[in-house]
């Protein structure tokens, strides 16, 4: 959603899109696809060093390379990372450049000239509605469009797109206030401990009452009462 929001906003303004992304040689494969999708150029940040390193460790290097490549205009993220669920990524980019963010976007108005964008985002109940000053962080909710698919021209042409690799050792660790073991599993400040499906215990009770024409009051009055006990002593609902 954050690159189909990006190309529309290109072709309506016009300018450029570069994708930059942390994480293993597999993430390339996600480049290209977006390269494919009409983007200009990605970043590719990856080393071993960096592997299993906290959002905020992410956010820093991930803020640190938008630094170095320039100007820019807006940065659209996606809402979390999905293999931890955290949506902290895009928010810590915001604060590391210094500039505003609006997470979980469903609707975006860019006004170039008044160098502004309004966002809606979905709240309990209703929507609401925010207007920050660019250049600022947007991270994109479901909903936001309808990214389109790469079309086979738009493949041929994502082969020959640049894609910068960024290594461990062209990382500032010392001016991001980090130190190299903070870069990785040793220094994380979030660690998962495991994942597992949780057990659930189907259990079934059958309680009897009559249902014919002859209604038999006791019966039916000592059924209603197991039920209002199971509910409170078993299933603890009520």
């Amino acid at each position: 959603y954050a690159v189909e929001e990006a190309l529309r906003l290109k072709e309506k303004n016009g300018g450029e899109v570069v994708l930059i992304t942390m994480g293993p040689a597999r993430c390339l494969e996600a480049l290209r696809i977006g390269l494919a999708m009409g983007a200009d150029s990605a970043v590719h940040i990856k080393d071993d060093d960096f592997a299993f390193s906290d959002p905020f460790a992410i956010g820093k290097v991930i803020a640190q390379e938008i630094k170095n490549s320039g100007g820019y205009d807006i940065i659209l993220t996606g809402k979390k990372m999905i293999d931890e669920e955290t949506g902290q990524v895009g928010i810590q980019v915001a604060q590391e450049l210094g500039i505003p963010h609006v997470s979980i976007a469903t609707k975006l108005d860019v006004n170039v000239d008044a160098k502004t964008a309004t966002v809606e985002k979905d709240i309990e109940g209703g929507q609401m509605v925010v207007e920050v000053p660019l250049p600022a962080v947007i991270t994109c909710e479901k909903g936001l469009n309808e990214p389109r698919y790469a079309s086979l021209p738009g493949i041929m042409k994502a082969k020959k797109k640049p894609v910068k690799d960024v290594a461990a050792g062209d990382v500032d660790a010392e001016a991001l206030g980090l130190s190299t073991e903070a870069l990785g599993k040793a220094g994380a400040r979030i660690v998962n401990i495991k994942y597992e499906i949780p057990s659930i215990e189907r259990k079934l009770t059958v309680l009897k009452g009559s249902q014919s024409d002859v209604v038999k009051d006791a019966e039916i009055q000592s059924a209603s009462n197991e039920l209002v006990r199971l509910l409170r002593e078993e299933a603890k609902v009520i």
